[in-house]
């Protein structure tokens, strides 16, 4: 429970999709932070999990097909608007999940980021999660997910990746609001990213660190 007038600690997360966010959500949701209560079910090529909430995807979803796009056909404009009644869920959807401490994350939200940011900011203090994966690495791991070929995963993520770099270098995020989380070290050794997120939420330093590494140990990075 939140004191009266005292903003929850959220935890945004903003990334491309096969770019290792299920398993820095994994990390955040081992380390305390509240990802959601109903959350995306495991599939073969999330084993582990996505640690999505499933309302919070539902919206962003209502929000692109209202601008005629989708998750695979992302919109031209970055600022898309949403409707009144798509705002009404939004503020429903934060009446049931704030938290004192709690996360979002689903790569869409590099597309709807700007119709989330105000409401959220009305609730909660936010650190920015971006994480980064070669691109390539990216784009070769859709491709085999949906069989689809090199070419149409680079056109899918080819405006996502323009959306990170905006949002993390010329939108004026304060660097002190950020944590950079780079997939290939996270794997390699998770430690200093652990040490950043557990000072964020007020861990001591090393505060389940033994869990991340288990929950990393089966290599994420499949393709």
């Amino acid at each position: 429970m939140l004191s009266l007038g005292k903003k929850s600690r959220l935890f945004l997360v903003l990334c491309l999709h096969r770019s290792g966010s299920s398993a820095t959500a994994g990390v955040m949701h081992l380390l305390g932070i509240h990802m959601g209560t109903k959350l995306l079910t495991a599939t073969p090529f999330n084993p582990k999990g996505h640690f999505e909430n499933m309302d919070f995807v539902a919206i962003n979803q209502e929000i692109l097909q209202t601008a005629k796009a989708s998750w695979n056909n992302p919109p031209v404009n970055k600022n898309i608007e949403a409707s009144n009644s798509t705002i009404s869920k939004i503020r429903n959807f934060l009446a049931e999940n704030v938290k004192p401490i709690w996360g979002l994350k689903d790569p869409r939200t590099l597309l709807t980021f700007e119709v989330w940011k105000p409401l959220l900011e009305e609730v909660a203090d936010i650190t920015y999660v971006f994480i980064h994966r070669p691109f390539e690495a990216s784009v070769r791991s859709m491709a085999n997910r949906d069989r689809k070929g090199i070419v149409y995963a680079s056109q899918i993520l080819t405006p996502y990746l323009k959306n990170l770099y905006h949002y993390r270098h010329t939108y004026g995020i304060p660097s002190e609001n950020i944590i950079d989380v780079y997939f290939e070290d996270m794997l390699t050794n998770p430690k200093p990213l652990v040490k950043k997120f557990n000072e964020k939420i007020g861990n001591s330093a090393g505060y389940n660190l033994k869990e991340v590494e288990k929950f990393l140990e089966k290599d994420f990075k499949k393709f």
